[in-house]
């Protein structure tokens, strides 16, 4: 029996993506996204393996500049598709996340 459940369009179309940022902050972050309606996977220092397979359709991808590495910020660039929205906060809290998604989501 597989573990993996199929998304509805309407719900992976609402999954942001948050690069960077703090992991302590992680439930803080699914907090203020769940509260828009949104879904969220918090990726703070490395990609896992096979990211690209599991992450199905993204709406919005959000780096957080200041708390992000050269290294995972180009590995986003090439995991998610041309047609991504891609935000960049300049802080890693949990309000700029909430402008990010009120505003480009």
């Amino acid at each position: 029996m597989s573990h993996i459940q199929e998304k509805s369009k309407d719900e992976s179309e609402h999954t942001v993506v948050v690069v960077g940022g703090h992991g302590g902050m992680s439930s803080r972050y699914r907090d203020v996204a769940k509260k828009l309606g949104w879904s969220v996977k918090h990726y703070e220092q490395r990609l896992p393996p096979g990211l690209r397979h599991s992450l199905g359709k993204i709406g919005l991808v959000v780096v957080m500049v200041g708390m992000v590495s050269h290294a995972l910020r180009d590995q986003v660039k090439e995991l998610v598709p041309d047609d991504s929205r891609v935000v960049y906060v300049r802080t890693a809290s949990a309000s700029a996340l909430r402008t990010a998604i009120e505003e480009h989501g």
